[in-house]
């Protein structure tokens, strides 16, 4: 009976340990991407599915927005910060459209 006490015991701890493991929130690693839309006057970029890309505030960002009102071609990293999606400008060229 003493043995599986111990092991059951065991058991539980483990599963307790699992479980606080499991419940960590997961840190995201931002996702490299490429993305066609416009740019408003928002520091923001509208692609073509309408998902809304905040500009990061990077030199790259700020060439970027440059080009309000037009579309560009734009990689970068994406990071989604409290719903947002923050789009760090790796690089990007207007479209002609």
């Amino acid at each position: 009976m003493k043995k599986f006490s111990f092991w059951f015991s065991i058991v539980i701890v483990m599963l307790l340990a699992f479980s606080v493991f499991l419940s960590r929130p997961v840190i995201a690693e931002p996702i490299t991407v490429t993305i066609v839309g416009e740019v408003n006057d928002q520091y923001q970029i509208v692609a073509k599915d309408s998902t809304i890309y905040e500009i990061a505030d990077t030199e790259k960002g700020d060439e970027v927005l440059q080009f309000i009102g037009s579309v560009v071609e734009v990689t970068g990293q994406v990071e989604e910060k409290d719903g947002v999606k923050v789009l760090d400008v790796k690089s990007f060229k207007a479209k002609d459209e």
